[in-house]
């Protein structure tokens, strides 16, 4: 096992050098966040846009079904998890018919997250018209293509209404957090000149994919200024060297000056991360974390996350494990005006492996509404304490065993 993940880690990881100073004198309330965000996200900020908040299944799954139904001129999705199950064939079914109705109907899975989409979806799809190609199939000569997955999540249709968050398209993904067979998480319905940037994401990668450029009013409509909320569209992937995602989470974490609450399904922050979260508290930031209960369906991750406790909880970083079933948001809100949400996670892989997408919100309404969401959640959680943490820990042995996995997960 050590021989292997020597070899993997060797030959399959990708440049990490980040700059951990961005955003130290641009706090986050200030009139220059903006101008600090664009610089390190290479975007600029895009007005007129509406953001509606979907938590959990019940909630986003309907109006993503519905958009794909109502289609009249494109679909495009890129997700990573697309499993066998019951929302899983909802969702074949109506992108095929959509097809055989003469729409332009495009798809990227990963191929590791989806391996088990079902063969009769995927035929479905195809011999309906679905124009369909799984990412990155596993190769063991080229490691490094074959460690790079799509882990975006983004639903665009007609080029007018965009859909971003954690979720994939599973069972556990449906229903409300009711039970631990059904997941806690988060999706957004973005609507303005903001959705041409994630049409912009899906078509970098399926020019990858396919050679074919995506053109014109199809998936590139005239939009108009739908709402009062400015935002950031932040793609990335590991041939960036500039990692716009992970330097848009440093400006956020630098920046705070009041409090910093993070909603973090695979948190496993290496030693810059660390050190920034604790530096954030010993400055006077109220620095709170919510991460998932032994229900997490990574247990390597929990491993690798646990290593690190005892050091955040000794600097003043408040813990909390939600019980009630697997949390898989992506959450990160700085002092009550930034939120960040999306599809990465705070961990290596996300910042310098896998390709994903982020949403930035500058907006105190939505940053607002984010925070109750969050402390709705902690009635469902247990804080985590260096007096109860020893309780709590996985065996010692499972993550020591971690730790040489770490940048991988």
């Amino acid at each position: 096992m050590f021989l292997f993940a020597g070899i993997w880690n060797v030959t399959s990881c990708f440049s990490s050098k980040v700059d951990l100073s961005v955003g130290r004198d641009v706090p986050v309330k200030s009139p220059g966040l903006r101008a600090a965000l664009a610089k390190v996200s290479q975007t600029s900020w895009i007005s007129g846009n509406k953001v509606r908040t979907l938590p959990n299944g019940d909630a986003f799954f309907p109006p993503m079904l519905s958009a794909v139904k109502g289609a009249k001129q494109s679909i495009t999705l890129e997700t990573f998890a697309f499993v066998n199950a019951p929302v899983t064939r909802e969702f074949s079914l109506a992108l095929a018919a959509k097809a055989r109705e003469g729409i332009a109907v495009k798809v990227i899975l990963d191929d590791v997250g989806s391996a088990n989409a079902g063969d009769d979806n995927i035929r479905l799809m195809r011999e309906a018209g679905v124009a369909l190609y799984l990412y990155h199939p596993v190769n063991i000569l080229r490691p490094r293509y074959s460690n790079n997955r799509t882990h975006r999540k983004i639903l665009v249709v007609d080029g007018w209404v965009a859909f971003t968050g954690g979720a994939g398209f599973a069972f556990a993904w449906s229903g409300n957090a009711e039970n631990p067979q059904h997941w806690r998480d988060t999706q957004y319905e973005i609507k303005g000149p903001a959705v041409s940037r994630f049409q912009e994401a899906f078509c970098e990668n399926w020019y990858g994919l396919s050679g074919e450029e995506l053109r014109g009013t199809s998936y590139f409509p005239k939009l108009k200024s739908v709402g009062p909320t400015w935002v950031q569209v932040v793609y990335d992937d590991p041939w960036n060297p500039a990692h716009p995602i992970a330097h848009g989470v440093i400006v956020a974490i630098n920046g705070a000056k009041e409090s910093l609450i993070l909603q973090q399904s695979y948190f496993v922050p290496n030693r810059g991360l660390r050190d920034l979260l604790i530096e954030a508290v010993v400055r006077g930031v109220k620095v709170e974390v919510m991460v998932p209960n032994h229900l997490v369906d990574s247990k390597p991750t929990r491993y690798a996350s646990q290593n690190h406790w005892a050091e955040l909880l000794r600097g003043g970083v408040r813990l909390y494990q939600y019980e009630a079933t697997m949390m898989h948001g992506k959450l990160l809100v700085a002092d009550g005006r930034l939120s960040i949400v999306g599809s990465a996670n705070l961990d290596d892989r996300s910042f310098f492996i896998n390709d994903e997408i982020n949403l930035h919100v500058d907006s105190r309404d939505f940053a607002r509404e984010q925070v109750a969401m969050f402390r709705r959640d902690l009635r469902r959680c247990r804080e985590v304490t260096l007096v109860n943490l020893p309780g709590i820990l996985e065996p010692g042995y499972k993550r020591f065993f971690a730790r040489f996995l770490e940048s991988q997960l």
